[in-house]
């Protein structure tokens, strides 16, 4: 099975510009009311997620709510690139599963490790249950026979 089946292209996915302010990501995420974006740099490249823990931890500790602050903090100053790894392209499935026990999506990139999309939980889990009921399916006829 290839990873590429449950792959949502890069152009409908949202994204934040690696070059992008605290403030920037923080009003594109909440606008999109999501709480984890892939960041990309300036060449196509997958940077890391953004999540909304990176978010609050930075208003925590900065004891304020204030958004106008984070206009001048760049994005890289709360991106924690170590959090969730990319995929490749010709990743395995069970690569894939893997990878989504800990993730809501995982990012897939292509050999250069441009960013070419992502791949959801919820799309991933669909397919494995789909599976499971077909197996099951099966059995339940040969058990008839």
């Amino acid at each position: 099975m290839n990873v590429m089946k449950f792959l949502i292209p890069k152009s409908q996915v949202v994204f934040i510009g690696e070059d992008s302010t605290v403030r920037q990501a923080y009003e594109k995420m909440r606008y999109h009311r999501y709480t984890a974006v892939p960041v990309i740099d300036g060449e196509g490249k997958y940077v890391g997620t953004l999540r909304n823990d990176d978010l609050f931890a930075y208003f925590m500790e900065g004891g304020t709510s204030d958004t106008r602050a984070a206009e001048d903090t760049p994005l890289t100053y709360i991106l924690d690139r170590a959090y969730s790894k990319p995929l490749y392209h010709n990743a395995t499935m069970a690569e894939l599963i893997d990878a989504v026990r800990e993730h809501n999506f995982v990012a897939i990139v292509d050999d250069r490790g441009c960013f070419v999309g992502i791949v959801l939980r919820r799309d991933v889990l669909n397919f494995l249950f789909d599976c499971y009921e077909k197996s099951m399916t099966r059995a339940q006829a040969r058990k008839q026979q």
